[in-house]
């Protein structure tokens, strides 16, 4: 049955359980004043049949990615999702979030997060890695709290071209602390480096950069580096498009402190917002202020192969109002899609998957530049999302799209109010778009 109407009988029944003899007895402490006086705006009763057709109706109304190819990134990618994956994905025993509390009786979800753990400390060569933070968002906002626990210093950098959710999410979680933030300015779709030097100084316990950042451009994170740690400051590289590590050098490499980084690109489809699975990854001897949970591998008294819950004093359940956070879902499935992705594609896979997304979007941009209708705005390197500006108005630009089942890009003036950015538009370019299909949105956007 899927619907079961509450009888007269039950509600009598819940109604004595709670001690009234009547529902207007159960209301009465509601002022009459403020009570809803008429009838609710529902419809009258319709028979199954009838709503599940109605129910068709609205859902035709609703564009898909199978129908409309989306130009829009601003952190989120809609990739290929192997059909394996899939199929995998629906096996029930997978089917929950929930934190192993006896964790040495989940096995598979250890071997689950420990093997996603091994494939992000070999994409960013970082030391240690925490799975299941909630978000890329929230994944920053825990390492910039990290930062003021290991330095003992209140103040932070953080760069403008780090995604405006990212920013707004770091200072909700830093706002209790009294931190006090300081933006770093852009030049040329790059953080100011020559600014960063103005800015920073012994009180600052970190620097927020994204990379590749909000325009798409890849920061030079080497520099940066040098400059964060000449006031032995901490670098946070937040990583909004995880798939851009198939072909950029590790931030390990480039003397980052902490990745803050969102995997939904690994294996993840787009649904109204969700679901997302951010990760954190240091080094070892930032190990014990990171949140959340790590699995670690050992073995068992007949030694066979076994995972654990490692370093779990820190966790919430044990510590209380001490923990370093309070993170208590595993977003176990997720991470099962990102390991069986990662498996699937490989190191070479990944690889070609990340240098087609590059060169995809800079084939698009060449062919809107050669059309004359666009100009840009920035001469930066970019991975897979590039500003370019249109000598037509945003509205005709997404109208012409969206006649010919595109789905437009992203208006940057909604995010940054600059006079130079109208009619500014942010393209993202997946492998999910053909070679035919930059040439027509070239053809649409020439005419």
């Amino acid at each position: 049955m899927r619907y079961i109407p509450t009888t007269e009988e039950q509600k009598k029944g819940m109604l004595e359980g709670i001690g009234v003899s009547s529902f207007e007895d159960l209301i009465g402490g509601i002022p009459a004043s403020v009570r809803f006086k008429g009838k609710l705006n529902v419809p009258e009763a319709i028979s199954e049949s009838e709503l599940e057709e109605k129910i068709c109706r609205i859902s035709k109304r609703n564009a898909d990615f199978f129908l409309m190819k989306p130009l829009i990134g601003a952190g989120a990618y809609r990739h290929y999702v192997p059909e394996a994956e899939k199929s995998l994905l629906q096996r029930e025993e997978f089917w929950t979030s929930y934190t192993p509390y006896q964790p040495e009786l989940s096995q598979g979800t250890l071997q689950s997060m420990f093997e996603f753990q091994t494939y992000i400390a070999r994409l960013t060569n970082m030391d240690v890695v925490i799975p299941s933070i909630y978000d890329g968002a929230s994944a920053t906002a825990e390492a910039a709290l990290m930062s003021l626990r290991l330095t003992h210093r209140n103040k932070i950098i953080v760069s403008s071209l780090l995604h405006p959710h990212y920013r707004e999410t770091v200072k909700t979680y830093v706002a209790p602390h009294g931190t006090k933030i300081v933006e770093l300015p852009y030049k040329n779709a790059l953080l100011n480096i020559e600014k960063l030097k103005e800015l920073i100084s012994d009180d600052v316990a970190s620097v927020i950069v994204q990379n590749p950042n909000f325009f798409g451009g890849i920061e030079n994170l080497a520099k940066i580096s040098e400059v964060v740690h000449s006031q032995n400051a901490l670098l946070i590289n937040t990583i909004a498009e995880s798939m851009s590590l198939g072909v950029l050098r590790a931030p390990g490499e480039m003397r980052v402190d902490i990745v803050a980084g969102e995997a939904q690109s690994f294996g993840m489809e787009l649904n109204y917002g969700g679901p997302y699975n951010g990760y954190l990854a240091s080094r070892k001897q930032f190990l014990r202020q990171l949140p959340g949970r790590i699995a670690g591998e050992t073995v068992d008294v007949d030694g066979k192969r076994a995972f654990v819950m490692t370093q779990r004093a820190r966790e919430q359940d044990i510590r209380g109002e001490k923990a370093t956070s309070n993170i208590c879902s595993n977003h176990g499935l997720n991470i099962l899609a990102s390991n069986i992705y990662l498996s699937l594609m490989g190191t070479e896979g990944l690889y070609k998957i990340s240098l087609l997304n590059t060169k995809a979007a800079h084939y698009l941009e060449n062919l809107l530049l050669k059309s004359r209708r666009f100009e840009r705005v920035f001469e930066y390197p970019f991975y897979n999302e590039f500003l370019l500006k249109s000598k037509d108005s945003v509205p005709t630009v997404n109208g012409k799209l969206l006649q010919n089942n595109f789905i437009p890009p992203f208006e940057i003036s909604k995010f940054y109010k600059e006079e130079d950015f109208k009619d500014v538009l942010l393209f993202a370019i997946t492998e999910l778009l053909s070679r035919e299909d930059l040439n027509k949105v070239a053809e649409i956007l020439s005419e």
